[in-house]
């Protein structure tokens, strides 16, 4: 995390988004399983309403994150869901295609080499090229294209999207000058650039996984140069939601069950404590989201989701 980063201090969970609409490109990245996409959903959001035109492009393979926020599905070009906002869809054939247009400056030429069948073999038996194309595309559009303002990148999971994310700096280090390495030279450029790319990284309330933030960080600025903006801890349960004592048999048995749901509340938050004492130097905008029992399924979830965010202070840990 860069020294300025660390010395901007956010005490709203605006103050956070606000943070983040000065950026071009923002990766939201963790392991599967913790909210990426949600995450990635909410921030899309919370930009777009500041004004912002926003693209949020996942790799994911279904639609979860066009009905977060209000689409019935994903497709290869981006899909305006409201004033600002879009979402895509970005598949390696589709992104190679379109990066081969942009080099040969004709989408008939680029689909008549990239659509044929021999050559799309050739291109899937080349190691990282699809992954080169991905993050491309996110980089273009964020950087080069002029459509949006910010592209929050909802690539794949953590080592998955290091080795997406190192691929440049591959291209950079073993290819002969020429076209490719000059785009993977400017692509390192501005993704250690930390005043237009940063991270926010997401994980779940417990020792390891917020464990994994730390080396996920560490490793995000090593292997890509790429800061970290904010860590969102998502999915903390109610830790003192009693409901009042009844003798009716059901009112007793429902409290039984809200006491065991704020035993694992009073832990998440136990770790979540001791965690940002383990690790004062950080001192990153930390946001917590709660679990929703219910799930997220749509544009209402996501808007309660970005409404319930709280932003944890560091002095809270009595550090």
């Amino acid at each position: 995390m860069s020294d300025g980063a660390a010395g901007r201090a956010v005490h709203s969970p605006a103050g956070v988004f606000d943070d983040l609409a000065r950026r071009t490109f923002v990766v939201v990245s963790g392991k599967g399983g913790v909210g990426r996409t949600t995450v990635a959903a909410m921030c899309g959001l919370a930009l777009a309403e500041r004004g912002k035109r926003v693209l949020v492009a996942t790799t994911g393979h279904d639609d979860r994150l066009a009905w977060m926020l209000g689409a019935d599905k994903l497709g290869d070009k981006a899909t305006r869901i409201e004033r600002g906002l879009f979402v895509q869809r970005l598949t390696a054939q589709a992104c190679i295609r379109e990066y081969g247009a942009l080099v040969l400056h004709s989408s008939r030429l680029s689909s008549a080499v990239f659509d044929n069948r021999v050559v799309s073999r050739l291109m899937r038996a080349i190691p990282g090229l699809d992954d080169f194309a991905q993050i491309g595309k996110a980089w273009h559009d964020a950087f080069r294209s002029g459509d949006y303002d910010t592209v929050v990148f909802d690539g794949p999971a953590t080592g998955h999207l290091l080795f997406t994310l190192g691929v440049p700096r591959a291209i950079r280090q073993t290819i002969a000058p020429g076209p490719l390495v000059r785009e993977a030279e400017l692509m390192c450029a501005h993704f250690e650039d930390s005043s237009r790319t940063c991270a926010v990284l997401v994980g779940l309330p417990e020792r390891w996984p917020l464990t994994e933030l730390d080396e996920l960080g560490v490793a995000l600025g090593r292997q890509a140069g790429i800061d970290v903006a904010a860590v969102v801890v998502n999915g903390l349960w109610p830790a003192d939601v009693i409901p009042a004592a009844s003798g009716d048999p059901t009112a007793v048995a429902t409290r039984d069950l809200v006491e065991r749901a704020c035993a694992i509340g009073r832990r998440h938050e136990h770790e979540v404590l001791a965690w940002m004492r383990a690790h004062p130097s950080a001192r990153r905008a930390m946001l917590t989201l709660p679990w929703r029992f219910e799930g997220v399924r749509d544009h209402a979830a996501i808007a309660a989701l970005l409404a319930s965010t709280r932003v944890r202070d560091y002095a809270e840990a009595g550090t």
